[in-house]
């Protein structure tokens, strides 16, 4: 399994305790943890709920091909995508693709996909419900974040991945968010045939981020096919 690290000062999740990391440039911060083997970076643009920059997407991107020039990691931008031209211009700033909100983007979600095939790039599509899911997966969607945390209520879900695994193509890349903080979550949602998982909010609390991180890419779960609610098998439970 994988690890996206979702680059962000502050969150709105939990409003009494809304800061993360005060980091002062984000090119030093991808760097490090480039450095420490992640895989992929989400790059918060938004400055009013997230703390971020706009410069922070191509810092971020410099900052992974410092560290890491030969194969650098990921970054894609995460921000409120509702225009091609964002789209363009994340493109632009060295972005290897984009995050697609459904629960943002909604019926404008086929138009955003194709721009994204258009400007030979992908999109990651967050959903959280199994109709948001339903819906991006008739849209031609194989790129997934299933995020559980509700942007609506601001409610945590734990148990919203593990539900929507059996809903996805065996196929799809799934990947989960939402409070993951121990190896325990990790292997159960690699179990279910996630195959990565977002440290966001617990980047400051999980102990060692190096040995999370490396724990992380030794886990193997069970092969795709076998077992209770994996990808493309109908789980009753």
């Amino acid at each position: 399994m994988s690890v996206l690290v979702d680059m962000k000062r502050r969150s709105p999740t939990i409003y009494d305790r809304r800061e993360i990391v005060d980091y002062s440039s984000a090119g030093t911060f991808c760097e490090l943890l480039t450095k420490v083997n992640a895989d992929a970076f989400l790059i918060n643009t938004d400055e009013y709920e997230y703390g971020g920059k706009a410069t922070d997407l191509k810092d971020s991107v410099e900052g992974a091909k410092r560290a890491r020039p030969r194969n650098p990691p990921s970054c894609v931008l995460k921000d409120i995508i509702i225009h091609p031209i964002q789209i363009a211009q994340a493109l632009e700033s060295g972005a290897s693709g984009v995050l697609l909100i459904v629960s943002v983007v909604g019926g404008d979600l086929e138009v955003l996909l194709d721009a994204c095939t258009i400007m030979g790039t992908e999109a990651l599509v967050e959903v959280h419900t199994p109709n948001e899911l339903d819906f991006a997966l008739s849209k031609g969607a194989t790129l997934f974040l299933v995020n559980m945390w509700d942007r609506v209520s601001g409610q945590l879900f734990t148990k919203q991945a593990k539900g929507l695994a059996s809903m996805m193509p065996m196929n799809a890349v799934a990947v989960a968010a939402g409070n993951i903080r121990s190896m325990e979550q990790v292997a159960e949602l690699g179990f279910y045939g996630y195959d990565s998982v977002v440290l966001g909010r617990n980047l400051a609390e999980v102990p060692d981020i190096k040995e999370f991180i490396s724990d992380v890419h030794s886990f193997r779960g069970a092969p795709r096919g076998i077992g209770m609610g994996m990808k493309g098998i109908p789980w009753a439970g």
